[in-house]
């Protein structure tokens, strides 16, 4: 993300625009999309395995712990849904392309960067259990970011190279060298501070005596993700730059603009370098690019500080989000996917590790999405807008669709999923489902996930949403999950509900502590091909059924995902019960843990009966082809995790995770994209999906 190039040349080790900042008493606005992003990759995290998300919950809260000991005041702010111009999707598009070949990669045990699907879920609570002022944007954020810091004159801690580019007087500080784990002490005053970086705006224009108003201009020509001028006759750059200078591009089109004295004068200079056909668009995008960069007061503040909704979001293209769903969207208690859906009809698919030789994990829970589309799209106003008109022009009906964009095998896909109405829902309006009772609400979710409301009885409040959610993953998951993969699932949530109960008992810390021993008592993390694909699907359904509990605003307690699901271990324990370890050598006769393991248990028992528990496999059976057991795990697993443990974060600020364009993996959005119309009714989509298989069982 950002401007290609610039971070890596203002870092470099011969100029001088980071200066050190002892950092403490001051407001900071922080990039939450990009921290999260840096936080995850740059403390070595599971990637493989689907996410630790307990261990990155402790580098979060760790994070702002530091922070208020050094009397540091954060304001979070996140993305939320994509910009309603859509000046971006190419590059989203790319983007998302370059994910999925990264979490093949992975898949394989090689490199790459992916982040588990469920991690802006965990930072969301997170936050707002620990009280961090958060507001996440209705659109793009950085544009509201900078705005902000310039509102308040306060420093923005991101590593996006944007904000290089917006006039902000009080500056930046890159994440990369915020040194937020290591809290010193000033020896002469005795507070506490935490060592930085700082760049201005003003110090770095000065070294080249150039107008700060031409660095949008510079952005443009050097490639953002909003312009790219691609007509411009390519000079060469290079000839402008001082001799023995690192990235002389950068540096040569630097002190090229800084030759003029406004804008105007550089925009008439591109333009006699473009083809005369070329001319007009070419203006109009340095326009644009000078726009884009242009702060005025923005509505952040506000909400911060006293919960007044922006403007922009009652009238315009955001208009069709309903009033009700404004503030806990701004609030970061409701997914910014139903922006997506509401706004442009879209929505775009987290990228797993998995096995890419079958369907897409992401497939298993489209039925819950679908349900998810219908209450957006199916009831009230908007089923009267532009979208609606051109859906039924071309299918003769008025149903709706919305463009899912997954994968199909190795390349981005687009296909179009029919919004459905489950038969509660037939009298829903979408204006005023937050006034529906809350039995109705409940019956939604229920029938969605293919749940009675008989099952609800005999099951804990704090346990309904996630046993719902488990049920549905058993009764749908290709391949079928074996016993295996379901204890080792339970085990898992028994480990995440003891580690984080305060004063666990001795018989809960002896099960933790044997837990914490399989992941490191050997040398290698177990992986195989059919627990990775499962336990995708799992998290997938975990997404999307949280997704659809905060739009029907909660009939089912939300848990919390850091203690659902560790990758690591869940993994581990299948690669131990495959190799015969009885399950309860990993639970003490009469401990919380196994009191906790049975009450899971019984739950899932009573949700899809014993005789569906007793067919399952065990999981114990001889090697088949779609298993590789614990001897035929990939050989270079092991070392990637040695390699991640050295791996710097990648200099390429394109990304927003901080870098790394994955590698031998060119692509134009035309070639990585492939359409496909469906209405989801139970059609073979790839001779790897079983027919039927994800039909809408859910509701049977």
């Amino acid at each position: 993300m950002g401007v290609q190039g610039l971070k890596t040349y203002i870092e470099s080790s011969n100029r001088n625009d980071l200066r050190s900042w002892a950092f403490r008493d001051i407001r900071l606005i922080i990039d939450g999309c990009n921290l999260y992003y840096l936080l995850y990759f740059d403390c070595n995290l599971d990637q493989m395995h689907g996410g630790d998300y307990d261990a990155f919950e402790k580098l979060i809260i760790q994070f702002f712990e530091n922070l208020a000991a050094c009397d540091i005041s954060p304001y979070v702010v996140l993305d939320g849904g994509a910009d309603h111009t859509d000046k971006k999707f190419d590059t989203v598009m790319k983007r998302n392309q370059q994910k999925i070949n990264e979490a093949h990669d992975l898949s394989m045990g090689k490199r790459g960067r992916v982040l588990p699907t469920l991690i802006k879920n965990v930072l969301r609570q997170l936050l707002l259990k620990l009280k961090v002022p958060l507001v996440q944007c209705l659109e793009e954020a950085d544009w509201e970011i900078a705005a902000l810091a310039k509102e308040w004159n306060c420093p923005v801690l991101s590593n996006d190279s944007d904000f290089y580019i917006f006039n902000l007087r009080a500056g930046v500080l890159p994440i990369s060298h915020f040194q937020w784990k290591n809290v010193e002490v000033d020896r002469k005053t005795k507070k506490k501070f935490i060592q930085a970086k700082h760049f201005t705006l003003g110090k770095f224009c000065a070294s080249f005596k150039m107008n700060a108003d031409l660095l949008p201009i510079f952005a443009s020509i050097s490639g953002n993700d909003y312009v790219k001028l691609q007509n411009i006759k390519n000079p060469n750059w290079e000839k402008y730059s001082v001799p023995g200078m690192g990235n002389a591009r950068i540096d040569g089109m630097l002190r090229w603009l800084s030759q003029f004295p406004g804008p105007k004068e550089a925009v008439s200079a591109l333009l006699e370098l473009t083809d005369n056909e070329e001319k007009v668009t070419v203006q109009e995008a340095l326009l644009m690019g000078i726009k884009e960069y242009k702060l005025i007061s923005g509505s952040l503040a506000q909400f911060f500080d006293s919960k007044v909704i922006p403007q922009s979001a009652l009238t315009g293209p955001l208009q069709v989000l309903p009033k009700w769903t404004l503030k806990p969207l701004l609030e970061g208690r409701m997914s910014s996917s139903i922006i997506d859906v509401l706004v442009h009809q879209r929505v775009s698919l987290t990228p797993q590790v998995e096995n890419f030789q079958l369907t897409c994990s992401n497939e298993i829970s489209r039925p819950i999405r679908q349900v998810i589309y219908g209450l957006l799209l199916l009831g009230g106003k908007q089923t009267e807008n532009k979208q609606a008109l051109a859906d039924k022009a071309v299918t003769g009906t008025s149903k709706r669709y919305v463009d899912e964009y997954g994968r199909q095998n190795l390349r981005l896909s687009n296909q179009k999923v029919e919004a459905i109405k489950t038969k509660v829902m037939e009298e829903l309006q979408l204006e005023t489902l937050y006034e529906e009772p809350h039995v109705v609400r409940l019956q939604v979710f229920l029938d969605t996930l293919g749940v009675s409301s008989a099952m609800l009885s005999g099951i804990p409040r704090d346990l309904q949403l996630q046993m719902f959610v488990t049920r549905y993953w058993l009764v749908n998951a290709q391949p079928q999950a074996c016993q295996v993969h379901l204890w080792g699932l339970l085990l898992g949530m028994v480990y995440g509900k003891l580690s984080s109960t305060p004063k666990t008992k001795s018989g809960g810390l002896d099960m933790l502590l044997r837990l914490k021993n399989l992941q490191t008592g050997r040398e290698r993390i177990y992986f195989e091909d059919e627990a990775k694909h499962l336990y995708s699907q799992w998290q997938s359904c975990l997404k999307w059924s949280l997704n659809l509990n905060r739009l029907l605003l909660d009939p089912l307690f939300n848990p919390e995902c850091a203690r659902l699901y560790r990758g690591t271990l869940v993994h581990q324990v299948v690669g131990e019960l495959r190799r015969g370890i009885a399950l309860e050598s990993l639970l003490m006769r009469g401990s919380r843990a196994e009191q906790l393991f049975k009450q899971l248990k019984d739950a899932i028992v009573s949700l899809v009966g014993e005789d569906f528990i007793k067919n399952m496999k065990t999981g114990l059976e001889k090697t088949q082809s779609g298993y590789k057991g614990q001897n035929q795990l990939i050989d270079d697993v092991s070392s990637h995790f040695e390699h991640l443990m050295v791996e710097d974060i990648d200099d390429n600020e394109d990304d927003l995770n901080g870098g790394n364009k994955a590698k031998g993996h060119k692509m134009e959005i035309s070639d990585c994209l492939i359409p496909i119309r469906t209405r989801h009714k139970a059609k073979v989509r790839n001779p790897g999906n079983p027919s039927k298989k994800y039909e809408r069982r859910c509701f049977d």
